[in-house]
């Protein structure tokens, strides 16, 4: 009992700190003078705060230094300005080491963009319009983290899509590039690559043109510029990336196929670097340089004949705890688009699917059952798989599934006895899906995207939704809590 009286003091408490806080905040800015005293109260309070959560008192600090800027108290060189100026710094090195707290990263990110957006417009001292260097401060702080600060990264990410802020996010980036190489600091060079992942040059960005602070409007955002800066910038990368382990190696594909490669002024030096992504590595490197060489298919024309052996080698039932499993799917998809494939090569692919059916998370094997059905209708003379799927045993399948070459596997002249086996799977979506080879195939392919981003719990969810028939599990109606007459229960046992 007393540790329920105690944790509703301790509820109570929080209101009331609250309270006391904007109260002494009303104070301190009502007053005619600013007490110093009672400024460096509030500042000691987030340095060591007592029973006073820290996002208040950031919120109260925000609120207090906002007033103060506004009313241009932090300017001039007199005794008490340079005080207030002194708190007002201290106060921003407390709002940065709280960035890498998870749990007041959000509000202290939160208050160093209110300040800045105040700052700007009521400066500091000689610190005259946009206060780049308190983004260079926040940019330092993320990447001389001890661990990659998840969520402060996130946050961050969502001012970069103003278009002030990610210009000077782009330029103090350049400015902060490690000396050494990544090779010898993998974790700040993991926080380099993760706030480089941040730099969005997308249309929706540049459509939208958002700016934090107002007084930036009049300065015209030059794509032009920025690109030559993110190419300057994808250099560095290059240079220092090299002899890199497999994790930092991973994230510099994502940064490239993902904020890089089309902004890019020859992606054509990019080839060799992909083409050995692709072939030293396996699993998640390999599939994002296949993306990469298929970017540059499709828009510099390069071509690589083994670029369907390679896609038909990646599907292997490890993949199905791949982080990029989606993307392996998506990618799949568009190389199999054409209707001018061998037959021979898209039945492999057709065979390959269906047999990791099998053995798949539910989520996949719905996927895999759609996506047999899409190349079944792109390939028509591939149909004749269907006909002999019921009759089929495994042990009689010329199907060869350890040939690495698709064109090689005899996959032609098998059939789909695993889509026919799979309409007996447990969960009734499966065997739903499995069940399009028993009547005329339909007239329009599958929608791919909304399954990509399914999960088992979804499934689970859609099922316990549907209705189900009601059946009887009495054949004779109960009037009473008694059996029924002649029931096995009673012959057998006897019920005290």
């Amino acid at each position: 009992m007393k540790r329920l009286a105690g944790k509703k003091d301790e509820v109570v408490a929080e209101p009331l700190a609250k309270k006391q806080l904007q109260s002494k905040a009303n104070s301190l800015l009502n007053a005619k003078n600013v007490d110093i005293k009672t400024l460096k109260g509030f500042v000691q309070l987030l340095d060591t705060p007592d029973n006073v959560p820290a996002g208040e008192v950031m919120n109260t600090l925000e609120v207090i230094f906002k007033n103060l800027l506004k009313r241009k108290s932090a300017e001039g060189a007199d005794k008490q300005t340079l005080k207030i100026r002194e708190l007002y710094e201290e106060t921003w090195l407390l709002l940065l080491e709280n960035l890498l707290v998870d749990s007041e990263s959000s509000a202290a990110l939160k208050v160093c963009m209110q300040l800045i957006k105040v700052e700007a417009k009521h400066p500091v001292a000689t610190n005259k319009g946009w206060p780049t260097h308190r983004i260079r401060d926040i940019l330092s702080t993320l990447l001389n983290a001890e661990e990659t600060p998840t969520n402060a990264l996130s946050n961050y990410g969502k001012y970069c899509k103003n278009l002030d802020v990610l210009e000077i996010t782009l330029k103090q980036l350049i400015a902060l590039v490690p000396q050494e190489d990544f090779k010898s600091i993998p974790i700040k060079a993991m926080n380099f690559l993760a706030i480089a992942n941040l730099l969005d040059f997308g249309k929706t960005v540049l459509n939208t043109a958002d700016y934090h602070v107002e007084s930036a409007k009049s300065h015209k955002f030059s794509l032009e510029a920025n690109r030559k800066r993110l190419n300057d910038l994808w250099l560095v990368i290059m240079t220092k990336g090299s002899e890199v382990d497999e994790r930092l190696h991973r994230q510099i594909l994502v940064v490239l196929l993902e904020r890089v490669i089309n902004h890019l002024d020859d992606p054509i030096q990019l080839t060799d670097f992909l083409m050995d992504s692709l072939h030293q590595f396996d699993g998640p490197i390999a599939l994002l340089a296949l993306q990469g060489i298929f970017t540059l298919m499709q828009k510099q024309n390069i071509t690589y004949p083994d670029v369907y052996e390679k896609l038909y080698n990646m599907f292997y039932p490890r993949m199905f705890y791949n982080k990029y499993k989606a993307r392996l799917f998506y990618l799949a998809d568009i190389f199999l688009t054409s209707t001018h494939l061998p037959e021979n090569l898209v039945a492999a692919f057709v065979k390959r699917l269906a047999r990791l059916a099998l053995q798949s998370p539910t989520e996949d094997a719905v996927i895999m059952i759609r996506f047999v059905c899409n190349l079944l209708l792109r390939h028509t003379g591939l149909q004749k798989l269907i006909r002999g799927s019921h009759a089929a045993e495994e042990v009689s399948d010329p199907y060869n599934e350890t040939e690495t070459d698709p064109v090689k596997s005899d996959a032609i002249n098998s059939s789909l006895w695993e889509i026919a086996l799979l309409q007996k799977h447990v969960v009734p979506e499966v065997a739903n899906a499995a069940r399009f080879i028993n009547t005329s195939l339909p007239i329009m392919e599958f929608d791919l995207a909304p399954l990509l981003d399914r999960k088992e719990c979804n499934i689970f969810d859609d099922e316990l939704q549907s209705k189900a028939k009601q059946f009887a599990l009495n054949y004779e109606r109960p009037s009473t809590l008694a059996l029924p007459k002649n029931e096995f229960v009673t012959k057998y046992w006897e019920l005290i």
